[in-house]
């Protein structure tokens, strides 16, 4: 492995830990969201538009809004990101004030493995087959 591949190999793996990091921190800040707005619904939608908005600036740029006119043309199931991010959200403003940040998200860490293990060894969802093998659960 080159040493440009060991960096690059590196920041994906960073990236996905700061998001973690950022999960982490969204859940506290939308529950407070949820007491402004007095509505666990009002405050995903506010976080919700707070991110497009984002994703809108930093689309145009970078020329990402090229990328729009496919829209349609995958499975019907690669469009239903944006609606399990909506139940995450929504599930973190109700959960968090009640259980904490660490409860709520030792149960989130538990329920992504978990289904990352199903979707893995059954390959779904268009990844690529990797049973589960005792090493792999280790």
């Amino acid at each position: 492995m080159t040493r440009r591949e060991a960096v690059t190999r590196l920041l994906y793996i960073l990236l996905p830990l700061a998001a973690g990091a950022f999960l982490a921190a969204q859940a506290p800040i939308n529950a407070r969201l949820r007491v402004t707005l007095d509505s666990p619904l009002a405050g995903a939608l506010v976080s919700f538009l707070v991110g497009t908005v984002a994703l809108l600036a930093a689309a145009a740029a970078t020329g990402g809004v090229r990328g729009l006119g496919a829209i349609g043309g995958g499975p019907w199931w690669a469009y239903l990101g944006g609606i399990l991010g909506a139940v995450f959200v929504v599930v973190g403003i109700l959960a968090t004030p009640r259980v904490g940040v660490t409860v709520t998200f030792v149960a989130v860490i538990a329920g992504q493995v978990a289904a990352a293990a199903v979707i893995d060894h059954n390959g779904w969802l268009g990844v690529t087959h990797s049973p589960i093998t005792w090493e792999r659960a280790a």
